[in-house]
């Protein structure tokens, strides 16, 4: 009995997925080599820039310099200095303080400006140009300008306060006001790229959701609460999350306008650091990395609290 052996080409069954074929080792490896090489650079770079200095912090922590001298190992002895200044603590408590107003100000500024700018006016579009102005300008300009405008004789700020029948006030010089008047300069420089990230949220809000909430007869302050907010969840998480690095790590203006004065008022973390950089290295390094540890930690915690959904 003979049998007939069919030489049709096999055809996979209906809806199954079409096989890949094989790559050959060979041509993975140079895939793979590649893919490597395209990232050479901007890998480089991060190592260099970002990697290497801070394995250099870790290690200058433990020692004792002052960038003349032969390097001195001192253990954690660094570590126990910073943490028993009066003037880290000091520095910790304004940073916090600082992170509060700028946060807090920020956000209600630069969500006010979004709602306004998500509305559809003539002058929106204005609106939003005029927001990221303030951006633009460099944090030190930014904060000479500042300077000028709190000077308490001729500063436009108490010349306005006058005008009104308001006594001005020594802005800068006054260790109760000068933190809030430099924390001001943060909110009016940067509310406005925070205003676009809140914009770009509001505008993935689908309109149909508010008109059902208006046939509902659901108003202004009910949308707002109910249905802004909680679906702009995810865009206030990042800013919230932006807003708290930048302000843990807020030094131009600080430098430029009080130098950390008067006193220790506006004394801040990194200006902490960078006026113990002067002295001792080593002391400056252990700062640093007891900041770091302090963003990591915030990190951590913000990635344990947040669902996953809107992580």
């Amino acid at each position: 009995m003979s049998t007939v052996t069919d030489l049709r080409p096999h055809r996979p069954p209906a809806g199954a997925a079409p096989r890949r074929p094989r790559r050959s080792p060979r041509r993975r490896s140079s895939g793979a080599l590649a893919g490597w090489l395209s990232v050479a650079p901007a890998l480089l770079i991060v190592l260099g820039f970002t990697f290497y200095p801070m394995v250099q912090s870790v290690l200058l922590s433990t020692d004792h310099w002052n960038m003349l001298g032969p390097r001195t190992f001192v253990g954690a002895e660094n570590y126990r200095t910073v943490l028993a200044a009066g003037t880290f603590r000091d520095s910790l408590v304004n940073t916090a303080v600082f992170t509060v107003i700028t946060m807090a100000g920020t956000y209600v500024l630069a969500l006010g400006t979004a709602m306004a700018a998500n509305r559809e006016f003539r002058s929106a579009r204005l609106v939003r140009t005029v927001t990221v102005l303030p951006a633009v300008i460099p944090m030190v300009v930014a904060g000479l300008i500042w300077k000028w405008l709190y000077e308490p004789d001729h500063g436009l700020v108490n010349t306005l306060a006058s005008l009104v029948g308001v006594d001005g006030a020594r802005w800068l010089f006054d260790n109760h006001l000068a933190l809030p008047a430099v924390a001001v300069v943060s909110i009016w420089k940067e509310f406005g790229i925070y205003a676009l990230i809140l914009l770009g949220g509001l505008q993935r809000i689908p309109d149909e959701i508010y008109e059902a909430a208006t046939i509902d007869r659901a108003g202004p302050w009910r949308q707002f609460r109910s249905i802004t907010l909680p679906m702009l969840r995810p865009a206030t998480a990042a800013v919230f999350l932006l807003l708290l690095f930048n302000s843990f790590k807020v030094f131009d203006q600080v430098w430029v306008m009080t130098e950390g004065g008067p006193g220790n008022a506006t004394m801040t973390v990194v200006t902490f650091i960078y006026t113990k950089l002067l002295s001792d290295v080593g002391v400056a390094s252990a700062a640093s990395v007891v900041l770091f540890a302090i963003l990591l930690a915030i990190t951590l915690v913000r990635r344990w609290l947040t669902p996953k959904e809107e992580s």
